[in-house]
């Protein structure tokens, strides 16, 4: 969803949004989940994942875990800090939109402590068990991030597996392994 937007008719995207929202609220009243109870609940940070690069939620949700929350340039960042509406005169209003963008936490703008501030309050919050930060080979701030941001999730207890892949299906497997072993020590947590 938090894609799509990107992309989408605005009419047909809200639309198709509020039948969404329709049947989940229905689903949590009924206690029905996607997935069976016990499933491992993890946070994916780092790169974007832009449709149609489905790997590695595939090889996570097909590896008894699932993903509740996305930090990462097509997450949940594109619709924080939105823009506010302020100001009378052109200047003004491109005053409130460069405000917004200096609150931007992508791994370009260093130092972004409010980037890993953010991760830890959303396990937190959506009750992840760890978080999976993922980079893409040719995305160099992400990758170059992934050592301190592992670093600092663990030790604010946050099991953290840093994965470093492309759009290519050659280490799926490898990757699936992985992400099995994350998941048996996130069971042991």
């Amino acid at each position: 969803v938090n894609q799509v937007f990107f992309h989408d008719d605005p009419v047909r995207f809200t639309d198709a949004v509020n039948k969404l929202c329709d049947e989940l609220e229905v689903r949590v009243k009924n206690h029905n989940g996607v997935f069976p109870k016990g499933t491992t609940r993890v946070i994916v940070s780092g790169c974007p994942m832009a449709v149609p690069n489905w790997k590695l939620p595939f090889l996570i949700e097909s590896s008894n875990g699932v993903i509740v929350g996305e930090e990462s340039c097509v997450g949940e960042r594109g619709s924080r800090w939105l823009t506010e509406v302020k100001g009378n005169t052109v200047d003004e209003l491109l005053d409130a939109i460069t405000d917004r963008y200096f609150n931007i936490d992508c791994a370009v703008f260093t130092p972004n402590p409010s980037r890993l501030e953010y991760i830890k309050e959303m396990t937190k919050k959506l009750h992840a068990k760890g978080v999976i930060h993922y980079s893409l080979q040719f995305c160099q701030p992400y990758i170059m991030e992934s050592g301190p941001v592992e670093k600092e999730l663990e030790k604010s207890g946050i099991p953290t597996l840093r994965l470093e892949t492309d759009y290519g299906m050659e280490d799926a497997g490898q990757l699936k392994t992985r992400i099995e072993a994350f998941g048996e020590r996130l069971k042991k947590k």
